[in-house]
């Protein structure tokens, strides 16, 4: 931006006009030479190459006229107006009949305070002190006696309009970074919002109940009351949406979602967990009979018939009721059990069914799985699969994530999201976490030394990062099989992170300064604060699957994805999604610039030898990699 030399001189003698544009007029080339080394005298920062720029920039002034402080105020306000403000004044003191020069001063500060001040006079009686104690102490007014030296004048203009200059910058810098972080803090807002609603009811979310779940037991154990938790699903729903399309399904639940919150009002929470699925969180339940009719007040209030356009539509619910601290203690188990009564209460008379343990069919085969797991994790029965991961730059592989699996003699595959929370709960992750860190850089190795070399993802849990000495565990491991740190990535969950994040911060610092990188998985679904993120030594954020399967029909989806990947490169960190499954995801995703991706359109989590094979066929793969670069430019 081309600087402001513009300066007013006020003074009721016409010469002192005459001399001060004559001083200030276009120097000569040796004049030039001499101001360019009061410059560089006044401001050491300046470049050498970047003297005569400098010099010519600063002596073009505009020196325009005022003889009274009345006229010198209207033509400051006029200046101003037009955009074209002065940036220095230098100011006589004695211009009778009218305001003398400290009160125009007091004047024209009072509407544009940063305007720099010289004031000019020749007469005794107008010491510094004076003027100081009527104008008051600041750094934008210096002294000039009369008669001036033509230096002095030329080194005052030289550097107040520098001086004012570098303040409206400075002011401009401030002004775009508060705009900035008004726009990040909106933005973060909107982030935290789409997180923890439900896009098409606004009601609270899994995530957001969740969480409200937690804190509200907690508030329950210390004041010995109770809570009651209700699980709503809408029978044969799925027949609206089949015979009347999604959109006009949509338009129902948004009804039911407005009913629900009539009959809970504020004493509770109502949140939408997706499809035609419902929950409400009562902490003002204080028996069994109160609970039953608040269920029966929702089948009431679900009574009355849909209008959809010309149609009229009955809604019946199927209610799970579950009672803290009679049913379960902690959220996960009154979650669970209100979903399995869920299911039961499709086939009871009054639509709703508080929990009974005949029917938790989970805890047998709970017992038995627990002993199972533990032999299995000893006999290394277990297993790793591994989902490649790849890169939007190239198109080709980069690494893969190791995925635990366990293929059970009797009963066959058990799915992670059974056995994994199991081994959570019952103290069995840390020997399962050190199965996986052994197993996944042995395969490293096996891979390496068949000149195949690419990064491994391995999943920590919040056990882990409560072990002080996994990062020597860690290393050990590494060290045995050959693998550079920078090849294994660890993946922390962002719940895992906040459970304590003191500790969490302390392994994290260290397992980075061996090297190891560092990422954090499923991104979104915990909300980590973004002030604490920005500090913690990771590399890499993970968006959830969530947020990115639907991503090319859901708008909200797409608006936390792109809030996501512009937050994480902001902090310097990369950005992978996952559960990318159709390729008008994978494109949108790299127009958003995203860097790496993970899912079933790329490759589904595969044992070692089909991972190897693949490696060898696949369009994403190493051996396609290979061969583009080999052709160079235009090769496939």
């Amino acid at each position: 931006m081309k600087p402001n030399n513009r300066i007013l001189v006020v003074d009721d003698n016409i010469s002192i006009h005459r001399d001060f544009k004559k001083v200030l007029s276009n120097p000569r080339a040796e004049e030039k030479r001499k101001l360019a080394q009061i410059e560089k005298g006044l401001f050491q920062d300046i470049a050498e190459e970047e003297e005569e720029n400098s010099l010519l920039e600063y002596q073009n002034y505009e020196v325009d006229s005022a003889f009274q402080g009345e006229e010198a105020l209207q033509m400051v306000i006029k200046a101003h107006e037009e955009g074209r403000g002065y940036a220095m004044v230098f100011m006589d003191v004695r211009m009778p009949p009218g305001w003398d020069g400290i009160e125009t001063i007091a004047r024209i500060w009072e509407r544009y305070p940063d305007i720099e001040m010289v004031i000019c006079t020749a007469y005794s009686d107008y010491s510094w002190e004076k003027i100081l104690a009527q104008l008051g102490t600041t750094d934008r007014l210096l002294f000039l006696r009369k008669p001036f030296d033509t230096t002095a004048v030329k080194q005052m203009a030289l550097s107040q309009t520098r001086k004012w200059n570098l303040s409206q910058q400075a002011q401009r810098y401030v002004r775009q970074l508060e705009s900035e972080i008004k726009e990040r803090k909106r933005s973060e807002e909107r982030l935290h919002y789409l997180a923890h609603h439900d896009s098409l009811t606004n009601l609270a979310n899994r995530t957001q109940f969740y969480e409200k779940l937690v804190k509200t037991l907690e508030v329950a154990k210390e004041h010995d009351s109770k809570l009651a938790l209700f699980f709503v699903d809408l029978d044969r729903f799925k027949e609206i949406n089949d015979t009347l399309g999604y959109h006009n399904g949509d338009l129902i639940l948004k009804q039911i979602a407005q009913r629900l919150r009539k009959v809970i009002g504020d004493s509770g929470l109502v949140a939408r967990f997706g499809g035609d699925e419902f929950a409400v969180l009562m902490h003002s339940v204080s028996s069994k009979e109160d609970a039953a009719f608040l269920a029966t007040r929702i089948h009431d209030v679900l009574e009355p018939n849909f209008n959809l356009e010309d149609l009229q539509l009955e809604v019946r619910a199927s209610i799970g009721i579950v009672l803290f601290p009679d049913h379960g203690e902690d959220a996960d188990t009154l979650m669970r059990r209100a979903d399995m009564m869920m299911s039961v209460a499709k086939k009871s008379d009054p639509g709703y069914t508080f929990y009974d343990p005949k029917f938790d069919h989970y805890s047998p085969r709970r017992l038995m799985l627990l002993g199972e797991l533990r032999r299995a994790i000893n006999n290394n029965d277990l297993c790793l699969y591994y989902q490649p991961k790849i890169s939007f730059e190239t198109g080709y592989i980069i690494g893969c994530e190791a995925l635990v699996r366990w293929h059970h003699p009797k009963i066959g595959r058990i799915f992670p999201d059974e056995f994994v929370p199991l081994a959570e709960r019952s103290g069995l992750i840390k020997p399962l976490s050190m199965w996986v860190l052994k197993e996944a850089p042995r395969q490293w190795e096996e891979w390496h030394n068949l000149g195949i070399t690419m990064s491994i993802s391995v999943n920590l849990s919040v056990r882990d990062l409560f072990d002080s000495h996994i990062p020597e565990k860690i290393a050990e491991i590494l060290d045995h099989h050959n693998m550079p740190p920078e090849m294994l990535i660890l993946e922390i969950t962002e719940s895992a992170m906040m459970e304590d994040p003191q500790q969490a911060r302390s392994i994290l610092s260290r397992l980075n300064d061996m090297g190891i990188k560092l990422a954090i998985d499923d991104f979104g679904t915990g909300y980590s604060s973004l002030a604490y993120l920005k500090n913690l030594p990771v590399d890499e954020i993970k968006i959830d699957k969530s947020f990115v399967m639907e991503l090319d029909t859901d708008e909200d989806d797409a608006t936390i994805v792109k809030s996501t990947i512009d937050l994480g490169h902001t902090l310097g960190l990369s950005v992978t999604a996952e559960g990318v499954e159709k390729g008008e995801g994978w494109e949108m995703l790299r127009e958003l610039g995203c860097d790496f991706a993970q899912g079933y359109f790329m490759g589904r989590p595969m044992p070692v030898n089909e991972l190897t094979e693949w490696l060898e066929k696949s369009s994403w793969g190493l051996r396609a990699h290979a061969d583009s670069v080999k052709d160079g430019p235009g090769g496939v």
